[in-house]
């Protein structure tokens, strides 16, 4: 591939295929490299390191977890069909939990999607205390869940993991009532 239509995006979108394929272990900037038919030496034009690379795609797959979710009326809806797709991804890509603990996001890159989930959910009717302890716990619980290996595929892991969420958010807004 020439130089000129090597980018970041298309670096990060190989890496990802290749950690479907073969799971973190598979992925170098040597392997892919090579599948871009490139020089690692130009990746590093786009992507500083290993650990960079890391981050970028955990970053990818987590933006594509966000925009997955449907319109919603609600912010508890649209929570549960976050987490949903969260562990989706969690259990289709094999080492995303080795790739989560390794990842390691700049706090200018945490906090702007910590504040673009918590805009999601205020704009469908959470405050924003609510919806910042809401997200995290979600997100914990999923990969937690997965984690641990309740990651069971189809429909019987998607019930479970979806029965999980609603009694987290029902216990939220339990306790937010009480504190009125």
């Amino acid at each position: 591939m020439s130089f000129s239509k090597l980018s970041a995006d298309l670096i990060i979108a190989e890496a990802i295929q290749l950690l479907q394929e073969e799971g973190l272990s598979g992925v170098s900037l040597r392997k892919v490299a090579k599948r871009l038919d490139a020089s690692v030496s130009s990746l590093y034009w786009h992507v500083k390191d290993r650990e960079a690379l890391y981050t970028l795609m955990s970053g990818r797959i987590f933006r594509k977890c966000v925009e997955e979710v449907p319109a919603c009326s609600n912010w508890e809806d649209w929570l549960k069909a976050f987490g949903m797709s969260l562990w989706q991804a969690q259990v289709d890509i094999p080492d995303i939990q080795k790739l989560i603990l390794q990842a390691r996001p700049d706090n200018e890159t945490l906090s702007a999607l910590r504040m673009d989930l918590i805009g999601q959910l205020t704009r469908l009717g959470a405050d924003a205390d609510q919806a910042a302890f809401a997200q995290t716990s979600v997100q914990a619980l999923v990969t937690g869940w997965t984690t641990l290996g309740r990651n069971v595929a189809g429909r019987e892991g998607a019930r479970e993991i979806g029965y999980a969420i609603e009694v987290l958010i029902e216990g939220i807004h339990s306790i937010a009532a009480k504190r009125r």
